[in-house]
């Protein structure tokens, strides 16, 4: 059907000669005059806003910045604090729990909207696999066989869960502080 209409002089499309206008709406003004029909609003070039609709300019979607670093802060920081903890003495503590919670918040941060989908439920399992992990290296005889290791594994998660509640809780603070000021900064 492309094929059959060309463009006229006059900027209108209209078919092919030889071929019958379409009955929907009159190709030229002249032909709404000769049906009848109240002759079509003068056209407006391309590009053009209608007269009486508002032009809204909605901002672009930020490219994607950073995205090494905001997987660095979400996953590298809570394990380089369980490192660190677990080096410090046994078990892991605050050091791990203020980098969990630090990665996580600059993760959001740094990320964009549409990269808050994997930041926001990512401190559940970071935590969980660094807090293992950090038990498992730093004192692996003591989690030697299926009941040793399903009694450790019940008290990191027991142990880690404030951790990940405040690292998602962190996240979601610094992702609605960022739509407050995207919204006043849109308004004024």
């Amino acid at each position: 059907m492309a094929d059959e209409w060309a463009e006229r002089p006059d900027g209108d499309i209209a078919p092919w000669p030889g071929r019958p206008e379409p009955r929907s709406q009159p190709a030229t003004p002249a032909a709404a005059r000769r049906r009848g029909a109240e002759p079509a609003p003068a056209s407006r070039r391309r590009g053009e806003p209608a007269p009486t609709s508002r032009r809204r300019s909605t901002p672009a979607a930020p490219p994607a910045r950073h995205r090494g670093a905001v997987v660095l802060l979400a996953v590298a920081l809570p394990l380089a604090g369980a490192l660190a903890d677990e080096l410090t003495g046994p078990g892991l503590g605050l050091i791990f729990a203020c980098c969990a919670v630090l990665g996580t918040a600059g993760a959001a941060a740094l990320a964009g909207r549409a990269g808050w989908w994997w930041v926001l439920p990512a401190p559940p399992p970071v935590v969980l696999a660094a807090w293992a992990g950090a038990e498992l290296l730093g004192d692996s005889a003591k989690y030697q066989g299926s009941k040793a290791l399903a009694t450790g594994s019940v008290r990191w998660l027991v142990h880690g869960f404030p951790v990940m509640v405040e690292s998602i809780g962190a996240a979601l603070a610094v992702i609605l502080i960022r739509l407050v000021l995207q919204k006043r900064n849109r308004r004024g």
